[in-house]
């Protein structure tokens, strides 16, 4: 378990149920599956999504066992998609580690993608209420049309932050805002209550973001377990090179051309948007999503729920992996 979870406290036994039950729903007698998800369920990921459920159950009284079965199952579709992210953006490493197509091929990443994600919808449709199965199909269908999208944008350098904003909500935020929503809705809570967690989870959400594409010019690969500047080699212009182009002189606007970014030096590129302030105005953004994500939390009931909403909240926007 990440120092997120460690700093929170309270949660180390409820993920310690969402790790073995991930396990249990996960098996295969596929070697390919079990050794593929077997690594990158030991490779301490941050279990952000599952924790987040967890803590928004805290505002309601849910059954323990349908809980850490939800928890799971958000777990087991983010894990699915860094399955087939790494294929699409043909990344080497995942959480330190060879990523599964790196290991096993793309075809065979794709299957264990596939299969992980079918895996989570049948552990989540024993449990949830028809509302949220639809919520979950839902989410997935947003997260595949953003992802069609940032396709269609590589090396397209100069999107408006809107549009960035817009991607980030369906590859990210949409899951976060979820998992606070399953989370509350599951355990009973007041429906007030469950929206204003959606709401809070949507502004955690899109502040994580904005730090791991911060993360992808300034982030030492020790920390983040994956190269820096990979955005940039696949094309992707997040918002540090976004808010560079603001501040430009025509220098950076040469390095990511049509004509030049696919063969551009991401290094060449990362001084440049430093240079230019990019990762500050990036962090000015997280910053403003940290905060309504907290003014939200401060109305939400005083209790231990509310507490660890905080916590990790301002953690998140301080995190170096």
């Amino acid at each position: 378990m990440t120092e997120f979870w460690k700093a929170v406290g309270g949660l180390e036994a409820e993920l310690a149920l969402v790790s073995e039950r991930i396990r249990v729903a996960s098996r295969s007698d596929s070697r390919i599956i079990d050794e593929s998800l077997s690594s990158l369920l030991d490779a301490d990921g941050k279990m952000l999504r599952p924790g987040l459920l967890l803590v928004a159950s805290r505002f309601g009284n849910g059954a323990q066992d349908k809980i850490i079965a939800l928890a799971a199952s958000i777990e087991m579709l983010h894990v699915a998609t860094l399955v087939h992210d790494d294929v699409i953006d043909d990344s080497p490493f995942r959480r330190g580690l060879p990523a599964v197509h790196a290991r096993f091929g793309k075809k065979d990443a794709v299957l264990v993608g596939d299969y992980l994600l079918s895996r989570c919808f049948l552990l989540a449709s024993s449990y949830t209420s028809p509302e949220n199965a639809s919520r979950l199909a839902r989410a997935v269908s947003v997260m595949c049309v953003m992802e069609i999208e940032q396709d269609m944008d590589r090396y397209t350098a100069n999107p408006s932050i809107r549009r960035y904003l817009r991607k980030i909500l369906g590859k990210t935020a949409v899951l976060f805002s979820l998992a606070c929503h399953t989370g509350a809705t599951e355990a009973k809570a007041p429906a007030p209550i469950a929206a204003r967690l959606r709401r809070i989870g949507y502004d955690i959400g899109m502040a994580f973001q904005i730090i791991d594409d911060i993360l992808d010019y300034e982030g030492a690969e020790d920390e983040v377990r994956k190269p820096v500047g990979n955005d940039l080699k696949a094309g992707l212009a997040t918002l540090p090179l976004i808010c560079a182009l603001r501040n430009d002189d025509g220098a950076l606007q040469a390095l990511v051309a049509p004509g030049s970014f696919p063969g551009a030096d991401p290094s060449a590129i990362i001084a440049a948007v430093v240079a230019r302030g990019g990762i500050q105005g990036a962090r000015v953004w997280a910053a403003r999503y940290t905060e309504r994500a907290l003014a939200g939390i401060a109305r939400l009931p005083a209790g231990e729920g509310r507490r660890m909403m905080e916590i990790l909240t301002r953690a998140l926007l301080g995190r170096r992996y």
